[in-house]
């Protein structure tokens, strides 16, 4: 910070200071108030201020309390906080005092400033302006500006009833459009179809044919010409100088709009006649200082001449209905000291004189909030030129290092690319000795695109899949990089230049879009643009694995015959593949096939995931085909189609044998479940028949246990029954209990999941303690 802001007194202490001082001279000289009365106000105003100072705190420490576990996000709010603090101060007090005054007394307090304001803004932005505006929101910059035209061409050329055409480029903003005629009756808008070549810029040719046919409209007549330097999305340049020849030939009015008309404040030296090439000018100087809570700056370059009308009385009535909503009027050049004895005689004159109507820009500005004039006069005083530009020429610096980077990866499309207009310079938007410099990039659109992939006829909708690869990439660097605020310009916002056999012409397109001056927060320095180009490069070797692997995979799949290729139009990566079995016939499915099948896609999936993120399920939604498929994601090299495709394969033809061995190990432990119950029922009744009726009786049961006890080893006892996975044996459990220990035995015509195996013996823990209880049961019955 430079010494005018070590000079100045900050915030509330500055305005009590202020307010104090104000109060005492007022005092001293209404009333002769003693040194007890003066050390009252000094101590009441310290009061005040510290109240103040309290609650601003207060208030301060707590909305921070909120962000105590996010620690980016604190450091973030503190800076935005601690520069406009620093630029700007604490001017609500200073505005609220301003408000507080009798209208006159504004009118003759205002002059001064507004001259340090345009002074300042001369030196500054060089340009040379005649009067200044502040607008709180963009579409009202141009409600004021259209209605001052209006009023001074109407002046002139009595065209009140005729409605006024303002050209436009395609890509105007349609909320303002829509606002702007809704506001004002007389007005209509004409879109000039932009350059071929160049998209967002205006064509000249175009624009003078237009002219020309509606100077002959007996309803319309040609107004007013909005030209863009540095488009809201893209960045390009209308070439001004050019345009405001055509409008002084036809007498338009030419208003530009853009960053660029604020870049010339960066230029080292330029010579006093060098000026922008418009009649009027609005820049957004929040973002050309990255300061917020900032109004927007309307300049008026051409002279702002005494507007006189001799008309009927009803014709004033129409103009003032029309054209003096909100207060809107011209300033006098003649005039330019108001004071209220000055205010008074032009009443005066106004009232006796129907004739003459004059009024006063200082009128818009003296009836809107003092804040926005006030805080602009706050960074006049209080920062340097190289504090108060810092945001726009790092912004600058950061667009064209990025654009150096991407240039050097040859898979990626700068789209905002100089070479197929040349060299831009100042010559384009100013008029007068203009230095050579080269214009700036404001703004930066890049896309993955490249034709350098074999088998690209095989890739069904090129530019569509193109666009779902940026999509994909956009994803990625916003997740990993956040601060850079990148933006997506999808189709239905921009189109790209493409030709096609000497042809031009544009088509939808997704881009990345990184516009730095829009964004308040210098948190991106050098070395972040290197680590993000570096990732770049990276993240571009993965698109061009896949869309290389993509356009091959019909070929990769056909050299394996249980594989088939799912056509993906809506995928990013490689594409789809179905596994299918040997003993199921694709083009013969049914209800039992297609469920086999998703059974082995289900099964396959939840492996492959397990290794490797590649892989993934999908289907099972569409009514003309609902069987699941294998999704394939991004690959790093090409040579990973090969075994992604060969994993599937191997993959596949083990979950088929799993499967079946499953169903008819399955269907086997059905029969042998049903045999077995069908055996125990028959030793039930055989037991049942040894015994006799009365063993089976509650009470007379035990009497005949005691009387004649029953056998202890018996031939008819009842045996368990287990089976044999490996063997596909049912076996009675006789033996476990006899040798305490399951003997495994292999069939030669069972059906094994594990071939090759010998006869094994394991000891079944639990067996052998169910064996040994019931022996000392047996032995204590004894």
């Amino acid at each position: 910070m430079d010494e005018k802001i070590e000079q100045k007194p900050n915030g509330l202490n500055d305005s009590s200071t202020r307010l104090k001082s104000l109060n005492t001279k007022n005092l001293s000289a209404t009333n002769n108030i003693n040194d007890d009365v003066d050390d009252e106000v000094d101590d009441h105003s310290n009061q005040i201020a510290e109240l103040n100072n309290r609650i601003k705190n207060d208030f301060i420490s707590y909305c921070l309390s909120f962000l105590q576990e996010d620690d980016e996000a604190r450091e973030c709010v503190q800076i935005v906080w601690n520069k406009y603090l620093q630029c700007v101060g604490d001017v609500a007090m200073i505005s609220a005092f301003f408000d507080t005054l009798p209208f006159n007394i504004k009118g003759s307090v205002f002059q001064k400033y507004q001259n340090e304001i345009i002074e300042w803004c001369r030196n500054l932005f060089h340009i040379n302006c005649d009067t200044l505006l502040y607008s709180t929101f963009y579409s009202e910059t141009f409600l004021r500006i259209i209605r001052y035209a209006l009023k001074q061409t109407n002046n002139e050329n009595n065209l009140s009833l005729k409605k006024a055409i303002i050209y436009v480029s395609i890509d105007f903003d349609t909320n303002i459009k829509n606002d702007l005629l809704s506001s004002i009756s007389n007005i209509k808008f004409e879109h000039i179809q932009n350059d071929v070549l160049h998209e967002d810029i205006i064509d000249i040719n175009q624009l003078e044919e237009l002219i020309k046919r509606n100077l002959n409209d007996i309803d319309s007549y040609p107004f007013m010409v909005i030209a863009n330097a540095g488009t809201t999305l893209v960045g390009r340049c209308d070439e001004l100088t050019k345009i405001k020849q055509l409008c002084n030939q036809y007498n338009l009015w030419l208003h530009g709009i853009g960053d660029l008309l604020g870049s010339l404040a960066l230029l080292s030296t330029i010579k006093e006649n060098v000026n922008i090439s418009c009649d009027s000018l609005t820049i957004d100087i929040v973002k050309l200082l990255g300061i917020q809570n900032l109004p927007y700056l309307t300049f008026f370059i051409r002279p702002i001449i005494e507007i006189k009308q001799d008309k009927r009385r009803e014709y004033n009535s129409i103009q003032n209905e029309r054209l003096n909503n909100g207060n809107l009027s011209t300033k006098s050049t003649t005039n330019t000291n108001i004071s209220p004895s000055t205010i008074t005689n032009n009443n005066n004159n106004n009232n006796n004189n129907n004739s003459l109507v004059s009024h006063s820009f200082d009128d818009i500005i003296l009836h809107s909030p003092s804040i926005s004039f006030l805080s602009v006069w706050s960074i006049s005083q209080r920062c340097s030129k190289t504090h108060v530009l810092y945001h726009m020429k790092h912004s600058f610096d950061l667009t064209n290092l990025l654009i150096k980077k991407l240039k050097q990866i040859k898979t990626l499309k700068v789209l905002i690319d100089d070479d197929n207009q040349g060299i831009l310079t100042y010559k384009r938007i100013c008029s007068g000795d203009v230095p050579d410099d080269r214009l700036p990039n404001t703004v930066i659109l890049f896309r993955f695109e490249t034709n350098d992939v074999l088998e690209i006829g095989n890739l069904d909708d090129l530019y569509n899949y193109i666009d779902l690869l940026n999509l994909w990439l956009f994803d990625k660097l916003s997740q990993q990089y956040p601060k850079m605020n990148l933006e997506l310009l999808k189709g239905i916002q921009f189109q790209m230049l493409k030709s096609d056999d000497n042809c031009s012409n544009r088509i939808p397109a997704h881009a990345i879009r990184f516009a730095p001056l829009e964004h308040l927060l210098d948190v991106i320095d050098g070395s972040e643009i290197q680590t993000f180009s570096d990732n770049m490069q990276r993240y571009s070797d993965i698109l061009l694995a896949t869309m290389t692997a993509r356009a091959r995979l019909s070929s990769s799949v056909a050299k394996y015959e249980n594989l088939v290729s799912i056509p993906m139009p809506n995928w990013a990566g490689i594409g789809a593949i179905r596994y299918i079995p040997n003993d199921i016939n694709i083009n013969e499915q049914s209800n039992v096939s297609s469920y086999d099948i998703n059974t082995i896609q289900a099964e396959l999936a939840r492996k492959l995931q397990a290794n490797d993120s590649a892989f993934s399920l999908g289907g099972g939604t569409n009514e003309h085909d609902s069987m699941f498929y294998l999704r394939l994601g991004m690959i790093r090299k090409c040579d990973d189609l090969d075994v992604l495709l060969q994993k599937i394969s191997d993959n596949g033809k083990e979950t088929e044998t799993s499967l079946k061995y499953v169903e008819d190990m399955a269907e086997k432990i059905k029969v042998g479940i049903e045999k077995v119950q069908k055996d125990l029922q028959n030793e039930n009744q055989q037991i049942l028949a040894q015994e006799g009726l009365l063993r089976q009786l509650p009470v007379i049961s035990n009497i005949m246990s005691w009387w004649s006890p029953s056998p202890t080893t018996s031939p008819l006892a009842m045996k368990g029954r287990s089976f044999d996975l490996n063997s596909g044996r049912i076996e009675s459990t006789e033996d476990t209990y006899v040798y305490r220990m399951q003997i495994d035995k292999q069939s030669p015509h069972a059906l094994t999941h594990n071939d090759g195996e010998t006869v094994t013996l394991s000891t079944s823990t639990d067996l052998a303690t169910n064996s040994t209880d019931n022996i000392a049961e047996q032995q204590q019955t004894q």
